[in-house]
This record gives structure tokens, C-alpha cells and sequence, in this order.
């Protein structure tokens, strides 16, 4: 089972990252997909091959729903995947009492996170509550829900710098992160972000604030930086796709950009202040 959740370092949070956690098996087994009674489920919907249950009326939140759907569709086509569409359940509530309670009832082993994304052999699960961060926070895990969709495994640092990338609207994605200032500050010290740690993760408690950063900074690089570093990520995540052993993605960009460290300080450097 794999369980991800809102970053700790944040407020009353753990993934944005994602907490990564293996749990005894046997949880989603015994737990009800109707373990709420209908009535407490005010508001269900369906897009496509997600379904929404939310203890409140959804019609307001109707524009981040819609990003949602557009995610569906955009992580894939950047990524290079062939959408395979596994279906995802999105589990919603109206505050932080009734989200707490209910994960306390039916998930009593899992650490309390802002907002979570579970998956084990059935379909992904996300569970957020309204706060100040419940866009982000569903932007956040419904891109977990997507990538474990489309791929047998995602590796841990690459799972989370994914979610930090894909979390914030699409207008901010380019040069308006809150991680970008930092990263930037930084590079003007000579400290690049350590893919080499990064792909040692495999527990998400391992990972900080500072990681988190790191991670979203070697995505964004990959994502909007030289095509040589966007093919390689494509052809990477292909082969974890068609279930070939991928290696080290940070092997593998060295030998496609034999000056990679110079080619992300440049990016970095080519966004401006």
C-alpha cells in the first residue's frame, strides 16, 4: 500500500509532498467504499473515471474541479505516457473536525496530514478538506492519483517534485513557484540541488522541506529546460511505463547533457528575477 500526503513542514501538512508510508496491508480491503452513510455524502459526481463524494455542495468548487480534469489529461500528454486512465475515488469535506474524525475511524494508523492520496491494489484515493490550501492540496494529490494511474512506480523524490510542480495553477507553473526564489537564491551560492541524495529517498519521512524544494527544481529543469532533458525524462518514464528497468534518471541525464550542472544553473539563470 502507498500513501501520500501534504508536506509535515507545512501547516498541519505532509506531501505537498507526500508522506510515504508503507502500511500493513489489509486496510482498504476491510474499509467500505460507502463507509459513510449516502447521507453524509450530500454531493457525488462523476468526470469520466473519477468520482467525487464530498460532504458539501461541490458547485462552487466547480473551476478547481475542472483544473482537476485538465490535469487528468496534462500530466500524461507532458510526461509522454500513454493515458491508461485508472479510475481515482476523491473523498471531500467540509472542515477539518470531519475530515480528522473520519480518517481517525477508518485509517486510525496513518500520521494526521492536511490532505492524503492512498492507493494499495484498487484505485487511487485522495482525501483533502476545505482550507486556505484546498486547491493546492487537491491539485497536489491528484497528481500523485494521476502518475500511480498511469505507472507501476514512480520514484520517491520524483513522485513529490512532480506534485510540487503540477500543484500551483498552470500560469504560475513557468516562474511563479514559491520554491523558485529560493532555488535561484541558492544557485547564486554554488549550492545545486543533490539529485544523487534525492534518488537515494525511499521513505517519505526522510524527506525534508529543503527536499521537497530540491526535487521540484530538477523537475522544472526537465520540464521547461533543454529538450535533451525533457526527452530523457520522457524516455525514462516509458520504460518505468513498459515495466524496463529505467536505471538512474540522474545517469542518464549526464550522458544526454554531459554539462548538466552547468545546463541547470542556466535555466535557473534564464527565468529572470
Amino acid at each position: 500500500m502507498r500513501v501520500e500526503d501534504r508536506r509535515s513542514d507545512r501547516p498541519l501538512s505532509v506531501q505537498s509532498g507526500v508522506l510515504l508510508l508503507y502500511l500493513l496491508t489489509g486496510w482498504i480491503a476491510s474499509w467500505p467504499v460507502g463507509a459513510f452513510a449516502q447521507s453524509q455524502w450530500p454531493d457525488q459526481r462523476r468526470d469520466g473515471e473519477v468520482l467525487y463524494h464530498a460532504n458539501f455542495r461541490l458547485d462552487a468548487h466547480a473551476p478547481l474541479l475542472d483544473e482537476l480534469s485538465s490535469l487528468r489529461q496534462e500530466v500524461p500528454r507532458r510526461l509522454g505516457l500513454r493515458p491508461t486512465r485508472g479510475p481515482v475515488q476523491v473523498y471531500l469535506f467540509s472542515n477539518q473536525n470531519v475530515y480528522e474524525a473520519y480518517l481517525r475511524q477508518y485509517f486510525p494508523g496513518v500520521p494526521y496530514r492536511r490532505a492524503l492520496f492512498i492507493k494499495e491494489r484498487g484505485p487511487g484515493m485522495v482525501f483533502a478538506y476545505r482550507s486556505s490550501e484546498f486547491a493546492i492540496d487537491l491539485r497536489h494529490e491528484f497528481t500523485h492519483a494521476v502518475l500511480h494511474a498511469n505507472l507501476p512506480m514512480v520514484p520517491l523524490w520524483l513522485d513529490e517534485g512532480l506534485a510540487e510542480y503540477f500543484e500551483v495553477p498552470i500560469s504560475k507553473r513557468q516562474a511563479q513557484n514559491p520554491h523558485l526564489r529560493s532555488v535561484r537564491w541558492r544557485l547564486r551560492l554554488r549550492q545545486i540541488p543533490d539529485l544523487e541524495r534525492l534518488e537515494q529517498f525511499s521513505e517519505l519521512s526522510e524527506m525534508k522541506r529543503d527536499d521537497y524544494r530540491d526535487a521540484w527544481a530538477w523537475v522544472h529543469f526537465m520540464l521547461n529546460g533543454p529538450q535533451e532533458a525533457q526527452a530523457e525524462l520522457k524516455s525514462y518514464l516509458a520504460d518505468v511505463q513498459s515495466h524496463i528497468p529505467p536505471g538512474s534518471l540522474r545517469l542518464r541525464l549526464q550522458r544526454r547533457l554531459p554539462n548538466l550542472t552547468s545546463d541547470f544553473v542556466q535555466h535557473f539563470e534564464s527565468l529572470g528575477d
